[in-house]
């Protein structure tokens, strides 16, 4: 595999229109993703009560699986998109979910005061942020001592024919948005720099794996999934950050 340099800027789409059907189609492959990581808190940490922040929550996915795991758990989804954010807060009140709700935001810059979280997540959205030490060093003001970020996004040194396989399955604007995306992704060793510079210590930094426990309870989505193959656990990395 060729070294790849990473890509500033990953955004080519022209609107949130064709953002959103990219959002869509690699949904496809990633859905599962969302159950595992929820049902991976347990392992992590003790989440039944308090607050917790969802970073580029997109559409909710993560924030919806989370909140309906911890009923008790006041959850709150930022992006920086306004249709997304509205389109979210639609599924979660279909959900009939009270502990969610959702706000525009800029990771950049957080609502949330100091040492006021429990529990940080994110999907995939690491790589379109601006200025990721930035935003490292936000996520981390807003949470408590003791609090929790669990982080998952891609990987620019994902396997070739990982990447191969997804490409082919998209439609061509979908498939450029996808491969930009690993393209502006980084690699472990860039983001443990990153996080040692804004002073963020002994964050853990792995291969997209889970628990024996979260696979079983996950066994038949994982079996109708992509996701299913030993060899997608390099396409993306997980980074768990305590304080």
């Amino acid at each position: 595999m060729e070294k790849r340099e990473r890509l500033e800027e990953e955004f080519e789409l022209e609107d949130e229109s064709e953002a959103f059907a990219e959002y869509d189609f690699i949904t496809s492959f990633i859905a599962v993703n969302y159950s595992l990581m929820a049902d991976e808190l347990a392992k992590l940490g003790n989440f039944e009560e308090g607050v917790a922040v969802d970073l580029a929550s997109g559409l909710g996915d993560l924030a919806i699986e989370v909140a309906k795991r911890y009923p008790k758990l006041r959850i709150t989804g930022v992006d920086i998109s306004g249709k997304a954010v509205q389109k979210a807060g639609e599924r979660a009140k279909k959900e009939e979910l009270d502990n969610l709700d959702f706000e525009v935001g800029d990771v950049h810059k957080l609502s949330q005061k100091d040492n006021s979280v429990d529990l940080v997540v994110s999907h995939g959205g690491i790589h379109h942020w601006k200025d990721v030490s930035r935003a490292f060093s936000e996520l981390y003001r807003v949470m408590k001592p003791g609090a929790l970020a669990y982080l998952s996004d891609l990987r620019r040194d994902a396997p070739d024919e990982i990447i191969k396989e997804i490409e082919q399955n998209l439609p061509p604007v979908q498939a450029k948005g996808f491969i930009n995306s690993i393209r502006a992704a980084y690699l472990p060793d860039e983001l443990r720099k990153i996080l040692e510079t804004v002073g963020i210590k002994n964050p853990s930094i792995t291969d997209q794996t889970f628990s024996r426990e979260t696979i079983m309870k996950n066994k038949e989505l994982l079996r109708k999934s992509a996701m299913r193959s030993a060899n997608f656990s390099k396409l993306s990395q997980i980074v768990i950050i305590r304080k």
